[in-house]
């Protein structure tokens, strides 16, 4: 048997079937890596940690780069995701080595270090100095009416759109201070493909917003903007009927003071950190769609 590790990058095309045939064989929903990466998704910043057996993946960890703020201050970390073992080589350690090599690359020892896990595996993240954290659910209350039109929507199966909304969020600031990330277009793109939403264009706020909605309760998934500018006045250009509940897949401390904060049942997928973003500020929630 012929057995060693590898690191995947963005680059290492040749290998890049080999791991999304394994993540297809182990994830829900697993292919839409494939696509994903189709679509320009799969860019520098994105390796992935894979312990190979006779030139197949058996085992994997994937690290994004991410660009966090956290308390007010910016901080260069990583994300963690698509933590697997196939059956047949589960219970050798394996996921504990490629952790390890992981953890070892860091710049420095506090560097944040985040992740959302599967609540099967509870246990094994504290082992390598992971602490979890509870996130909190946000709602707001308004009686708000839809514009007489619409604000056009993105299309991200057309290159063009992608392209437009990879440079708008670059250019945009980080959604709150307290807990979040910035600039993560790439993770956003995975999970805009994985789930189909509304990615709605507001040209003159200078901004994207990411909703679904439900009735009277609108979710806003994500808010992207270029300057401040006053949520009420935009939310009649993105709801389809009248609103009365609005739901924060974030924390929306500077564009809703006012929401309430409650428990979040996040036993599906708990937050899980290291490093610097151990002692953030509560209540958090980190943007739904800067989950990897």
């Amino acid at each position: 048997m012929n057995d060693y590790f590898r690191l995947i990058r963005h680059s290492d095309r040749a290998w890049h079937d080999r791991f999304f045939n394994f993540v297809a064989s182990i994830f829900e929903g697993g292919h839409t890596f494939s696509a994903w990466s189709a679509r320009g998704g799969w860019v520098d910043g994105y390796d992935v940690f894979t312990a190979i057996v006779d030139d197949q993946v058996v085992s994997t960890i994937g690290r994004q780069s991410m660009r966090y703020v956290i308390d007010g201050k910016e901080r260069n970390g990583y994300q963690i995701g698509a933590v697997a073992t196939h059956a047949d080589h589960r219970n050798c350690g394996l996921a504990r080595l490629l952790m390890n090599k992981v953890l070892g690359e860091l710049d420095t020892p506090d560097q944040p270090v985040i992740l959302f896990a599967n609540s099967s595996v509870l246990d094994f993240y504290p082992r390598f100095g992971f602490r979890r954290l509870a996130q909190s659910g946000f709602i707001g209350h308004i009686d708000v009416h839809p514009a007489g039109t619409l604000a056009p929507s993105l299309d991200l199966a057309r290159p063009a759109d992608r392209a437009w909304l990879a440079d708008h969020c670059a250019r945009t600031s980080a959604i709150g201070q307290g807990f979040t990330a910035r600039d993560y277009y790439p993770t956003m793109l995975f999970n805009l493909m994985r789930q189909s939403r509304i990615v709605y264009r507001l040209d003159s706020f200078g901004a994207v917003m990411i909703v679904q909605q439900h009735g009277d309760r609108l979710l806003i998934e994500d808010l992207l903007a270029t300057r401040p500018f006053r949520l009420k006045d935009a939310l009649p250009h993105v709801c389809a009927q009248p609103v009365q509940t609005l739901e924060f897949s974030f924390h929306p401390e500077a564009w809703w003071p006012t929401a309430e904060s409650q428990s979040l049942d996040d036993g599906g997928s708990p937050l899980f950190a290291r490093g610097a973003a151990v002692g953030v500020v509560m209540p958090i929630r980190f943007p739904d769609l800067a989950h990897t």
